[in-house]
């Protein structure tokens, strides 16, 4: 439906201990309907940045990413006269440091991020400004561990894993309904998904949280080669508060999300299979399956 027209340009400043990328980029958006029948994002006219990581001392990790970006809607971008977005100019710095514990068979990981914003618009905002900035903290605490054992199924050799892992994360409401949305999203609904830190994508939204993810999964390998022959998971989401800041911009107020269930087989001859089911224990049936 979209097709991405890029030009970029990236030198690297980076030493071996401590990468460092300055880049540069324009991205525009020609939308492949006609008439349009979608609203097309915003195009960069112009994007350059800075982003930097590395190991620091005592086995601390860090990354960080610094951007001025210039938004333009193009042309026929699908919007109405009554709501069209404006225009605008967005500083942004994010980045996080943590502190990974790995020894075998387990690992722990804390961690800090932040994501500050400072945007100016060529229309006023809701509030009559045109200029508005934030910073908004998150921290989370992530751990897991590693099981496996020998076994076999018919005549061949294998390893079985067992993978519990859980992540608890703290992000404060800061109110973002005002400020401008030029490149975030609701992330789609799986398993790598449900253990990020934010329920959006890009850098315009960041959703408050008080909430532990719990998941656990089985893999059999491979007891020569390492080579996965087929795994299942189940992971699930608990609120330890509403959530008010969603992709679906409707509070969040049950206390557990759906369940997500995976599943995969190597089937041999280069084949695989692979399924993902979502329940719903609101309304007790599946709501999507993959």
């Amino acid at each position: 439906r979209l097709l991405p027209l890029v030009v970029q340009a990236e030198k690297d400043l980076g030493s071996p201990s401590l990468g460092a990328e300055l880049y540069a980029r324009t991205q525009r958006w020609q939308v492949l309907q006609a008439p349009n029948t979608m609203q097309a994002p915003f195009d960069r006219a112009l994007q350059v940045g800075l982003r930097s990581s590395g190991n620091l001392q005592a086995g601390l990790q860090y990354a960080i990413e610094t951007e001025a970006n210039r938004f333009m809607l193009p042309q026929d971008a699908g919007y109405s006269s009554t709501n069209t977005p404006s225009d605008g100019t967005r500083l942004h710095a994010q980045g996080w440091i943590n502190r990974p514990f790995r020894e075998p068979g387990w690992w722990v990981t804390p961690s800090v991020l932040f994501n500050a914003a400072s945007y100016q618009t060529d229309e006023p905002m809701p509030n009559g400004n045109t200029t508005a900035s934030r910073v908004i903290p998150t921290f989370s605490l992530g751990g897991g561990a590693e099981f496996e054992r020998k076994t076999e199924w018919l005549g061949r050799s294998l390893r079985q894993t067992l993978e519990p892992r859980v992540l608890y994360v703290n992000t404060p409401f800061r109110d973002q309904s005002g400020l401008p949305n030029f490149d975030s999203a609701g992330r789609d609904f799986n398993f790598t998904s449900i253990f990020s830190e934010n329920a959006f994508s890009g850098v315009d939204r960041v959703s408050d949280s008080h909430q532990v993810t719990m998941g656990v999964t089985t893999r059999l390998l491979d007891a020569a080669s390492g080579a996965e022959a087929g795994r299942l998971g189940v992971v699930q989401r608990y609120l330890l508060r509403d959530q008010r800041i969603t992709p679906e911009g409707v509070p969040f107020t049950r206390s557990v999300s759906d369940i997500f269930l995976l599943g995969g087989a190597t089937l041999g001859q280069g084949l695989s299979f692979d399924a993902a089911l979502q329940y719903s224990p609101d309304i007790q049936r599946t709501v999507r399956t993959v």
